[in-house]
């Protein structure tokens, strides 16, 4: 990515029993930008993989890639992302995060984050967490009249919603909304 460029990936797919997703950005321009964000809910023995490797190559670039996975009945979510910055690219700004909800013990998700730093002027985290539903959100919601079904499509909604809230287009956002409503409901 050339100098002041600014790129934004969002990763959204359904019905795929298997996709695996290989992508690379280069940071090649002083003052680059590059978002990779996705929200998937995976259903049974549906299987999606992801890598990332961002590579900030000259200074006052930034990453930011969040990965977030509802995972159903014996599907499996992958996610490796590494984050690498060269000793010339000073002033690197990088983030990653992978979640994932795990709404059944049959469901797997591995993670695997990876920082490779050569610079020393430099903000870069990344981290991975992954369980089940939130049993003291779940029971606020059902105190609340909601019965447990409902309560559980909710808080799904909730958490892959911060990834759908950063699309710009209405349109898009709009499509990417009813799509994943769709699938919500099919639990």
């Amino acid at each position: 990515m050339c100098s002041n460029s600014d790129y934004s990936n969002f990763i959204f797919s359904s019905g795929l029993k298997f996709n695996k997703l290989d992508i690379e950005c280069n940071l090649v321009g002083e003052k680059a930008h590059c978002n990779i964000l996705s929200g998937l809910f995976l259903k049974k023995n549906e299987h999606q993989e992801i890598k990332t490797c961002i590579n900030h190559l000259s200074p006052n670039c930034k990453s930011y890639q969040k990965v977030k996975k509802v995972l159903n009945a014996e599907s499996k979510g992958i996610f490796q992302g590494k984050i690498y910055v060269k000793d010339v690219a000073q002033r690197t700004d990088a983030y990653q995060l992978s979640k994932a909800l795990l709404l059944n013990d049959n469901a797997e998700f591995n993670s695997k984050p990876e920082l490779e730093i050569y610079a020393d002027d430099v903000k870069c985290s990344h981290g991975s967490t992954s369980g089940s539903i939130d049993e003291n959100s779940l029971h606020y919601l059902m105190t609340r009249g909601l019965n447990r079904q409902t309560s559980m499509k909710l808080l799904i909604k909730g958490f892959l919603n911060d990834i759908v809230e950063l699309i710009r287009s209405p349109s898009i956002k709009k499509f990417v909304e009813d799509k994943l409503e769709e699938q919500v409901n099919e639990y």
